[in-house]
């Protein structure tokens, strides 16, 4: 049975509900990601699994633009 890969998003400034992770139904990554100071069940950035992100790499490059904050922080963020 394949079950959901679910990991932390551990960057300063963003909340520790931050996650990212795999669908292995639909074969791709999302990502939910909540500020600090966020009080409200919805992400403030979400990219849906119905996005098709196939890659963790391309999952890493859109957060990183969405952010616009540096690739490698956001690779040592979803790693660490």
């Amino acid at each position: 049975m394949n079950a959901d890969l679910v990991r932390d998003i551990n960057l300063p400034g963003w909340s520790d509900q931050s996650i990212w992770g795999y669908d292995p139904i639909l074969e791709c990554y999302w990502a939910q990601l909540w500020r600090d100071e966020d009080n409200t069940d919805a992400p403030r950035i979400s990219i849906s699994s119905y996005h098709l992100i196939p890659t963790q790499a391309l999952l890493v490059r859109l957060i990183a633009d969405a952010l616009n904050t540096p690739i490698s922080d956001i690779y040592l963020a979803m790693t660490t």
